[in-house]
């Protein structure tokens, strides 16, 4: 049995976007892809610049410093992961490098005494957008490209 897809027929997957006059679609193969290793994001200026980004705001926190290797220590690498963030529209906004540890290497009470994660519930957001809608307050939004717990602001 011949399928369409062993006698290269291929429909190509189209995506919309929803959130303009006119819906915006794409085709599968006409998408940015994200790459998937250091490799291939050293390949594009946009990754190299979203990276070189990302390294000058830990540098600029201050989130970590080198020290002198010692056999007793352990290591914990990293990883990097890269995303590309949209407008609503479906146009790229911006290409997103994050540098990450890989947290799972480490023993608690040896590596790490403790962690702290701060989360804002759905519901206090609620709260305090209903506050804001009753007072008739203007409401902004304020995206954060680097945030660190202990950071100077």
């Amino acid at each position: 049995m011949v399928t369409r897809l062993k006698d290269g027929i291929v429909k190509p997957k189209i995506f919309t976007f929803v959130g303009q006059s006119k819906s915006k679609t794409i085709a599968e193969n006409d998408t940015p892809v994200e790459p998937t290793s250091v490799v291939e994001a050293l390949k594009s200026v946009s990754w190299k610049n979203a990276m070189n980004v990302e390294l000058e705001a830990l540098q600029a926190n201050k989130t970590w410093s080198l020290v002198p290797y010692k056999l007793e220590m352990n290591v914990v690498g990293n990883k990097w992961v890269f995303r590309i963030k949209y407008n609503a529209d479906g146009s790229i906004q911006r290409h997103k490098a994050r540098l990450v540890a890989k947290g799972f290497h480490q023993t608690p009470g040896i590596d790490f005494s403790k962690t702290f994660s701060p989360v804002v519930k759905a519901s206090i957001v609620r709260v305090i957008l209903t506050i804001a809608v009753s007072k008739n307050w203007s409401i902004r939004q304020l995206d954060i490209n680097n945030a660190f717990l202990n950071g100077h602001l």
